[in-house]
């Protein structure tokens, strides 16, 4: 009885998770990352690596989404005037600047697989930048989730 139970309760995650797969349902890790004395908090696909860079005035948190080879930059540091992004093969969809504050940057380039979507959000005032890269059409919606719903506290 207790086998048959077991067996039943490992079908139902399996089909859970399988149909999470099907309809295109990333799960999610939301992290908390600290910067210059502020809480970023961001979410992101929880099947990830992480590699962080450090340099004198700051760092890079590079997280690199495995299931969709999509990567997510964050910097935090003095150096973040400049985008992160080389935009000269980029096509620039929008851009959005609110003084010296805020600047968003979202476009797309061609990759043999076809169009890779790409958003860069500087935040001048704290020193950060963020960006996201090689983000398939499918999951763009996601993205674009996750970066509109950061919280810097």
């Amino acid at each position: 009885m207790k086998k048959r139970r077991t067996r039943e309760v490992l079908l139902m995650v399996l089909f859970f998770c399988l149909t999470n797969i099907a309809f295109g349902q990333i799960q999610t890790k939301t992290d908390t990352i600290l910067c210059h004395n502020k809480n970023l908090i961001i979410e992101y696909p929880a099947i990830h690596k992480i590699n962080v860079v450090n340099y004198e005035e700051g760092y890079f948190k590079i997280i690199n989404c495995v299931l969709d080879s999509a990567a997510i930059i964050i910097h935090c540091g003095s150096m973040i005037n400049l985008p992160l992004t080389d935009l000269s093969d980029k096509i620039i969809c929008s851009e959005f600047v609110l003084g010296k504050y805020v600047r968003s940057i979202r476009g797309y380039y061609m990759t043999d697989n076809g169009k890779k979507y790409f958003r860069e959000d500087n935040y001048f005032k704290y020193g950060i930048a963020i960006v996201y890269e090689h983000v398939g059409e499918t999951k763009l919606k996601s993205y674009e989730h996750f970066f509109n719903d950061i919280k810097i506290q």
